[in-house]
């Protein structure tokens, strides 16, 4: 029996290709823009449309349609353009070749070859300062170790020196009491010379003789006097010392008590004194011998030896006139107050002070200088005196234009800060009386008033009752020390020859 056959499928009808005129197809150059994401803007690289038959529709070669072909493909251009394209592109070629070699490329070479240069040495010193660095660190821990050191030898060096302090505070101990003993030796012995001097003078049986030994251990009674004094006053005595002082002391007063006391001297005839002008009245001291201000003043004659024709005061004014005449230049004159000072710091130092005004205009005959005015010797004698003008003062320009009295001096007129601060010897006027006194050169004295905060107010009735049995509740605020001036007046006496 046989199969029948399958029967085979029947094949789909195919629609006929639709003709297409090929004459109306460009033939141009794709101008289709390719849609890769990487190159933006780029066309299709097809020169000329041609006619794929395999593919429905109009479809070039390239796969795209028509539409995207230019109509007619452009001329092929000339050949003498082409060949002055071509010059003109080996024109620019040599150009930028020049440019490379000695224009901007060689600027542009040796930016690069000083960068890489400079990139060197940057590396080169970050090196170099690295390894500064760490001596730097090393050296720091070398200095901090040397630290350490000096600590440790300076607190043995305190415990050192607080050894040796505590054995200088034995040393002065020791010598603080050696002190105290030759103290009591010295006063021990100025009592007995007292004694020793007492029973002499009582022994003594001419009167005469008693006279001239008091002339001539006078000085030496007062230089003694004075020790005993400066003594007694740095340390008291003990009461078995101060009981035979006082003893022999008593016996001694007792024993001059009884001796007829010395008289001045008569001076018949001319006597002579020397004489200090002084710049001003109210100079409280005389200068110093040998400082600026004391041979300024001799170098133009203001310390003289005076010789006065008789004790009378006319004489005795007569006389200062005519040695004074070319300083004072017919100015009133008034002689000075002095007394010896019997400060320990300034014993036998004239002290000045200007003449009662009642006194002034008086006759200034030798007893009226003996009483008021005048340094006298233990026998009575004049020996110096110190004047100044009534109403005027001298200034250091003054003197200084004066006529010179004693050559050799000149040197002490330099400037002085101490005796002329603000003078100006060079652009100092003619006037006489230009510039501050000469002897203004002591600095005034600060104010020694307290501020009202340093005052403790006064309490009143109610707080004094409420406080008057706790003392130590309210403390009073203490004063403020004395100042003590600038310049300390420390002359044991003043030269008057």
């Amino acid at each position: 029996m046989s199969v029948p056959s399958s029967r085979s499928p029947q094949a789909e009808p195919v629609a006929p290709k639709p003709h297409v005129d090929e004459n109306k197809l460009p033939s141009g150059q794709c101008r289709y823009i390719l849609l890769n994401p990487e190159i933006k803007g780029q066309r299709c690289a097809c020169v000329g449309f041609t006619f794929n038959r395999s593919l429905p529709g109009v479809t070039c070669d390239c796969g795209h349609l028509s539409c995207y072909h230019i109509q007619s493909a452009e001329p092929p251009p000339d050949k003498n353009e082409v060949d002055t394209l071509r010059r003109r592109i080996k024109l620019l070629e040599e150009q930028l070749d020049r440019e490379n070699d000695g224009g901007l490329g060689s600027a542009l070479g040796t930016v690069v070859r000083r960068l890489g240069d400079l990139e060197e040495q940057v590396e080169k010193n970050r090196d170099e300062t690295n390894i500064e660095v760490k001596d730097c660190y090393r050296n720091v821990d070398r200095m901090w170790q040397s630290v350490t050191q000096l600590e440790k030898r300076q607190a043995s060096y305190d415990e050192r020196l607080l050894i040796f302090d505590e054995r200088l505070d034995g040393h002065d101990d020791t010598l603080h009491g050696l002190g105290d003993r030759l103290m009591e030796f010295d006063e021990a012995s100025m009592v007995l010379e007292e004694r020793m001097d007492a029973l002499e003078d009582q022994d003594n049986a001419g009167i005469l003789f008693s006279r001239r030994r008091r002339r001539s251990s006078s000085s030496s009674e007062d230089s003694k006097n004075g020790k005993r004094a400066v003594a007694r006053r740095r340390r008291p005595l003990y009461p078995r010392d101060s009981a035979a002082a006082h003893s022999a002391s008593t016996s001694v007063s007792d024993s001059r008590c009884e001796l007829p006391r010395i008289g001045p001297i008569e001076v018949r005839g001319s006597w002579t004194v020397h004489i200090s002008l002084l710049p001003t009245a109210s100079q409280p001291f005389p200068f110093e011998k040998d400082t600026n201000a004391y041979k300024r003043c001799l170098s133009r004659g203001l310390h003289r030896m005076v010789a006065v024709g008789g004790t009378d005061g006319e004489s005795f004014v007569k006389a200062v006139t005519k040695a004074f005449g070319s300083l004072l230049r017919g100015r009133d004159w008034v002689p000075l107050q002095a007394r010896l000072c019997d400060a320990a710091t300034l014993q036998g130092l004239p002290m000045l002070k200007p003449l009662d005004p009642s006194l002034i205009g008086t006759t200034y005959d030798l007893d009226f200088l003996r009483k008021y005015c005048a340094v006298c010797l233990p026998n009575g004698k004049v020996e110096s005196m110190y004047i100044a003008m009534l109403s005027d003062t001298f200034s250091w320009q003054f003197l200084r234009r004066s006529p010179c009295y004693l050559e050799g001096l000149e040197e002490c007129w330099a400037y002085d800060p101490l005796l002329d601060p603000n003078d100006n010897f060079e652009y100092c006027g003619n006037d006489v009386e230009d510039g501050r006194s000469a002897g203004e050169i002591v600095p005034p004295l600060p104010s020694l008033k307290r501020p009202a905060s340093e005052m403790s107010r006064t309490p009143s009735l109610s707080s004094a009752s409420a406080n008057e049995g706790n003392d130590s509740s309210r403390q009073k605020l203490p004063r403020t020390n004395c100042i003590q001036a600038a310049m300390e007046l420390r002359r044991r006496g003043v030269e008057t020859v």
